[in-house]
């Protein structure tokens, strides 16, 4: 029974992290959406993972997405999340 146990740990620090991202990532496009809302321009992709790291304590996660302003050319963004918690939104400038 006990041989067992190293996996399932293993199992449940996996299902753990798995969660947290899903939640990052729902916060993060619930942030980009209403960034988009704000500068009047209008939301085109899901968001794309970019890239992770290790921070004070916590993870941080980089997500990109795209918008347009009169539908001509894409502009892109991304949003910084340190763990559950939305830290930068930043979006390239575009004309107005």
């Amino acid at each position: 029974m006990f041989e067992f146990f190293p996996w399932l740990i293993a199992l449940a620090v996996m299902a753990l992290f798995w969660w947290q991202s899903l939640g990052a990532r729902w916060a993060a496009r619930r942030a980009a959406l209403a960034a988009c809302e704000n500068a009047e321009v209008t939301f085109i992709d899901e968001l794309a993972f970019q890239r992770i790291w290790l921070g004070r304590g916590t993870l941080k996660r980089r997500y990109r997405f795209e918008f347009y302003r009169r539908g001509d050319r894409r502009y892109s963004g991304y949003v910084d999340m340190h763990g559950q918690r939305v830290a930068h939104i930043e979006m390239e400038p575009y004309p107005v």
